[in-house]
């Protein structure tokens, strides 16, 4: 449901702003028909990608031996200015990130729940309240952009709380 919802906006963000250049580039009538024609098109080819069967087995994780998967959804992980396009998995003792193959820079990456001090949220781009933000016991600092990030920052401190 959510690859529907956010291919949707995406496409009605495309839309609008496809449809202001052509407004300022060209007419308005031409405007009218081709930005809600892009949007839609441009929605329509996310949600194909985003619910593909490739993406949804190359972010398929390995090896979890049995454990359940707390909870799981399409994430961005932010690694070296890059938006690597990926899954995000709560298991019952760590985080990981599988990214699919259709980025520059693939990666998988695990965080122990353990190794988690602080949990936090922050706004991609400025202004887009999706962002959660890993701050480990090390130093490190990873950014995802998830849907849901409440519920993903709640189950994160409650599995830390009973470990």
């Amino acid at each position: 449901m959510n690859e529907i919802r956010n291919s949707f906006l995406a496409g009605i963000a495309f839309g609008l702003l496809f449809g202001f250049f052509l407004a300022i580039r060209f007419e308005m009538k031409y405007a009218l028909i081709a930005g809600p024609i892009s949007g839609l098109a441009f929605g329509l080819i996310l949600y194909l990608f985003a619910s593909s069967k490739t993406v949804k087995k190359q972010t398929q994780i390995e090896n979890i031996d049995g454990e359940t998967v707390i909870r799981s959804g399409g994430a961005n992980h932010f690694k070296n200015g890059e938006a690597v396009g990926g899954k995000l998995y709560l298991l019952k003792d760590k985080l990981q990130f599988q990214s699919h193959n259709f980025n520059v820079q693939n990666h998988r990456l695990s965080i122990n729940l353990n190794q988690i001090k602080e949990v936090s949220f922050y706004n991609a781009l400025g202004l887009i309240p999706n962002g959660l933000e890993i701050k480990t016991t090390d130093g490190q600092t990873e950014k995802f952009v998830v849907n849901g990030r409440r519920i993903w920052k709640e189950e994160i401190e409650k599995l830390k709380s009973e470990n």
